[in-house]
């Protein structure tokens, strides 16, 4: 049941798995296509091997139905080149063949087949085989994603807190040497770079220790009915001062009795850094909203500025964990890009969505969603 849902949730992100039919008698093709129809996947076939290889060069399928006894190059010579091959090593192949004998099953254990089907084979079981090698295979491309996109990700935050502290350093070498040359006033400034670089580093550090403990599940979700009037005036509050030295001003509108079942915390970290965000890029005397509104089972969140905006080649990456995406503020604020990353994680953990619409010169309106009520309440 939890493969099928699997491969249903791939089905739903456009994402059809392709899955090659090699074989030389074309009524097998024929009933094999019929057979693999139900998974709604995009289909490709070769007559033998040959024709198999030179189709993986332009299409490389999640996953090969191989043939063993075919003209110009069987399926064992197929399999082998596949496996030798950096690029398609991975390709899962399940071997097809009226062969029973032992040794030859294990011959193709042996050249790295996944698995190993013998004809006349059972519609049903073919089925079930093809269902748990495609989800295998899925699972093992998120994986093998996630991990690269994790690896690149904490190279950039390490460069970004190695740059950091070599900054800190820097300031604080050159007071202790240039402390009989420099002016009250550079020391001033020299003090205050120590202090706001050291804040912006201790904020990358927070921010990079919630999104470790969420991605481990060590953060406790605990969510209960709130009251987004409150929520919102928390946040006004927490960010008066800083919107005051821009001269920004903050609104908030909302009914008294909109409320959202959810963790408050992670509302709160999440609506945090998306004002944070705002009043960074709105120029001085510009105007940040905070809205909500309830659709059906949904309450949308929108925080909206009248900011410098976003280019629309970079909004696709800003929640990336793996792309930096990062700009000065307008008063010169440094950013590090995991605000927003950290607020789709959260967001998620909330059974909620969120997106960005930007207008580069104009401002921005980012949402997410949130449930109005438990889903479990929602299910009863």
């Amino acid at each position: 049941m939890q493969l099928t849902k699997n491969l249903e949730h791939t089905m739903m992100q456009n994402k059809k798995p392709v899955i090659l039919i090699v074989d030389d008698v074309p009524k097998n093709i024929q009933v094999l296509g019929t057979l693999l129809a139900k998974f709604k996947c995009e289909l490709a076939v070769a007559m033998n091997g040959q024709q198999a290889l030179d189709t993986v060069e332009k299409v490389k399928p999640d996953l090969i139905l191989l043939d063993v006894m075919m003209p110009i190059m069987d399926g064992h010579e197929t399999c082998r080149r596949l496996k030798s091959n950096e690029a398609t090593k991975d390709i899962p192949v399940i071997f097809l063949s009226a062969k029973t004998e032992t040794e030859d099953i294990v011959e193709g254990f042996k050249l790295g087949a996944v698995d190993y089907i013998t004809k006349p084979f059972i519609g049903k079981e073919l089925a079930a085989r093809v269902r748990t090698h495609l989800t295998l295979r899925q699972t093992q491309q998120t994986l093998s994603e996630e991990v690269h996109s994790k690896n690149k990700f904490f190279s950039i935050m390490s460069h970004d807190l190695r740059g950091a502290f070599g900054i800190i350093t820097n300031f604080v070498q050159l007071i202790q040497e240039g402390g009989d040359f420099l002016t009250t006033e550079e020391k001033e400034e020299l003090l205050n770079d120590i202090q706001t670089t050291s804040a912006n580093t201790l904020d990358l550090l927070e921010n990079l220790l919630k999104w470790a403990r969420s991605q481990t599940g060590a953060i406790k979700f605990s969510p209960e009915k709130l009251p987004l009037a409150c929520i919102f005036d928390e946040i006004n509050r927490n960010h008066t001062n800083i919107a005051q030295a821009k001269e920004i001003k903050i609104t908030s509108s909302t009914k008294e009795d909109i409320e959202v079942y959810g963790d408050r915390n992670m509302i709160l970290l999440i609506l945090r850094n998306l004002v944070s965000n705002a009043i960074k890029f709105t120029q001085k005397g510009g105007q940040i909203s905070i809205s909500a509104e309830k659709a059906e089972e949904m309450v949308k969140v929108v925080v909206a500025d009248t900011g410098i905006g976003i280019d629309e080649d970079k909004v696709k990456n800003l929640f990336s964990i793996d792309s930096k995406t990062t700009s000065t503020g307008t008063a010169n604020e440094q950013g590090h890009g995991l605000g927003l990353v950290l607020c789709k994680e959260f967001v998620k953990i909330n059974n909620g969505q969120i997106g960005i619409e930007s207008i580069p010169g104009k401002g921005t309106k980012v949402w997410f969603t949130l449930p109005a009520q438990s889903l479990a309440d929602d299910k009863s």
